[in-house]
Parts: structure tokens; sequence; C-alpha cells
């Protein structure tokens, strides 16, 4: 995922960003009647730091999710959950299988 700072932004932008509403299920930013971005909150805290249990049920969810998402279908407020399941899903390969990048510094090195 892409990480714009706001910081050197322009305080309208800032004003902008700050006034959009706080929704769970995120918001999606619409121009000309057509969806041009998607606002997703933050992963909560229990997530984050690894409390929450990935399990074949979520997983079996986000393979649906991707799949409505590449045939076009996927609905705005499943953006969230789906953003959500990816990021829960990286937590936990990260976890049980890191990848060896150690070895990969030491070649590139």
């Amino acid at each position: 995922m892409n990480h714009i700072r706001l910081d050197a932004e322009d305080d309208h932008v800032k004003q902008f960003f700050r006034s959009l509403p706080v929704d769970p299920q995120g918001s999606v930013l619409e121009l000309e009647g057509r969806a041009v971005a998607c606002i997703l909150p933050a992963a909560p805290d229990q997530i984050e730091n690894g409390r929450e249990e990935w399990t074949e049920v979520k997983n079996a969810r986000r393979c649906d999710l991707i799949d409505r998402e590449i045939a076009g279908t996927l609905r705005p407020e499943e953006t969230a959950e789906l953003h959500r399941l990816q990021q829960e899903m990286l937590r936990h390969r990260r976890r049980v299988a890191p990848l060896p990048l150690d070895d990969a510094r030491k070649l590139h090195q």
C-alpha cells in the first residue's frame, strides 16, 4: 500500500481530509458520479498486534472478494473488508512464514 504524507500539503487539503467521516467500513470518494478513491480506517490495534486468528473461513471470504474485485462486481463497502482481510492475511503470513530477507540482503551486498 502506498503511504502519502499530507504534512507538506496545502491547509485546504489537510482540512478536507480531517472533515471526512470516520466510518469503520471506509468511505468512497466520488467525482462526477464516479468512485475515484476509497478511504479506509487504519487497522485496529488487536489486529496490528497479531492477536487476531487467521482462519480458513476468513481466507475463503478474502478469495471470494478478490474474485469479485477482478470481475468488477465488488461493492464499495466490501472494499474495506477486502483491505482488512488482505492486511490480516499478510500479518499472519509474516508471523508463520517470514521471508528470508537477511540472506537476500547479504547477497545484495
